[in-house]
């Protein structure tokens, strides 16, 4: 078969299709003539290529025609850039320039249009926040207002007439917490004999001590994956909110103080954990998918096998997912602001604002789910590569939807990422 019956492809705009009589497009370069006196020879300055403009001559055909122009009205009406599906050029990216829209009295059923389509845009630089910078920003003052509002809560207390039971007691739920949670971001023992042996020598050495390493932590990200820190930062947040309701009941106002007050202290540590953990959690870049490696690339990429309760690290993040990381840590910190002092509710508000606005950007640049049946149980390499034209892919619904074996995804209802 000759190469332009190959290469041949339907035209349309923003998906509405159109049938195409004739088409041009002006090519070449720009140029300034400049002629001198006594010269032969003129000089001809370049000034870049030609803006290219595919004009076509179309019409849309049928029963339903008014309906199809209609719907071909509507794409071109539409302000900024959309896709171009060219006959013979492919896929383009263009903007509606001058168009126009004809109907005859002998051709009823047939509309026609004269359409233009300006390639390129030149895009300027703009300004947007570095919410991971913010966000980053503000550990050192909540790091300065978490232990501010435990040396004040304890300020009051007379350690020296508290029996070593009775604290050890009452905060056993608070450090056991800590020392399963904070580990091994904190440079506290495991013993919690000598946990409580040095919240009794010195409040504010004890404080030292368990923020010191998790600011000390060294910290990287590793994906957006189920198995990830990042997808099991949700429960962490989950389990810090109800933390001040396994505190058990004392008579003693003081112990009851001292536990309320290590509580927060623990509450705050871990939020500061947290939050420099989302520090991390880069704005994804997405790789494009309109030019995928060749496919025997692709083959030779190809990971192991997956077995069931192993998990491929993903790129791309899933917006559901990090709504979900959001808004439990949203509100984790609203649920211990509404417990604190007001100076440092502020200092937690403002850490939450920035959790918020930073997340809301990685999720803006993931991708969502829709529901997708395959026809008949097929391979994952496949079923990728049909979806996305990029096998490498195949990862991502093996990990969303628990397969198996990559080989054979079932014919169910899968979630698969839109794009």
């Amino acid at each position: 078969m000759s190469e332009w019956r190959d290469r041949k492809q339907g035209a349309s705009f923003r998906g509405v299709p159109f049938l195409v009589d004739t088409d041009s497009v002006p090519v070449g370069r720009r140029t300034q003539l400049h002629e001198f006196p006594q010269r032969d020879q003129p000089f001809v300055e370049d000034l870049g290529r030609r803006t290219r403009h595919y004009k076509f001559t179309g019409f849309v055909a049928g029963d339903d025609c008014l309906a199809q122009r209609d719907r071909l009205l509507t794409a071109l009406d539409k302000p900024g850039s959309g896709e171009l599906v060219h006959p013979w050029f492919g896929r383009l990216t263009v903007t509606a320039g001058e168009c126009e829209v004809s109907h005859a009295r002998n051709e009823l059923g047939l509309v026609r249009f004269s359409l233009e389509f300006i390639d390129g845009m030149l895009a300027f630089p703009v300004q947007s926040p570095n919410t991971r910078r913010q966000l980053a920003g503000q550990a050192p003052s909540l790091l300065a207002s978490i232990k501010g509002r435990f040396n004040a809560a304890m300020a009051p207390i007379d350690l020296a007439r508290q029996r070593a039971t009775a604290l050890r007691s009452a905060l056993s739920g608070a450090l056991g917490y800590a020392l399963n949670f904070l580990q091994p971001a904190s440079s506290l023992g495991t013993n919690l004999n000598g946990l409580v042996a040095s919240l009794m020598n010195g409040p504010g050495a004890f404080a030292d001590s368990l923020l010191a390493g998790i600011t000390g932590l060294s910290r990287a990200f590793g994906g957006y994956g189920s198995s990830s820190a990042f997808q099991g930062s949700s429960a962490k947040a989950t389990e810090v909110a109800a933390l001040s309701a396994t505190a058990p009941a004392t008579e003693d106002v003081e112990v009851a103080t001292i536990q309320a007050a290590v509580i927060a202290l623990v509450q705050d540590a871990a939020l500061l954990d947290l939050l420099l953990d989302m520090a991390e959690v880069p704005v994804a870049i997405r790789p494009g998918v309109s030019a995928p490696a060749a496919l025997d690339v692709q083959l030779a990429q190809q990971g192991p096998t997956v077995v069931a309760g192993t998990a491929v690290e993903t790129a791309v993040p899933v917006a559901e997912d990090v709504l979900v990381v959001r808004d439990a840590i949203s509100e984790a910190l609203w649920s211990v602001a509404g417990e604190s002092p007001p100076e440092h509710f502020g200092t937690l508000s403002e850490a939450r604002l920035a959790v918020d606005r930073h997340l809301t950007e990685v999720a803006r640049s993931g991708v969502g789910l829709r529901s997708y049946a395959p026809a008949e149980t097929v391979s994952a390499l496949v079923l990728a590569h049909a979806l996305y034209g990029d096998a490498l892919r195949s990862g991502e619904i093996v990990e969303r939807n628990r397969v198996r074996h990559p080989g054979f995804v079932p014919a169910t209802d899968l979630q698969v990422a839109k794009a």
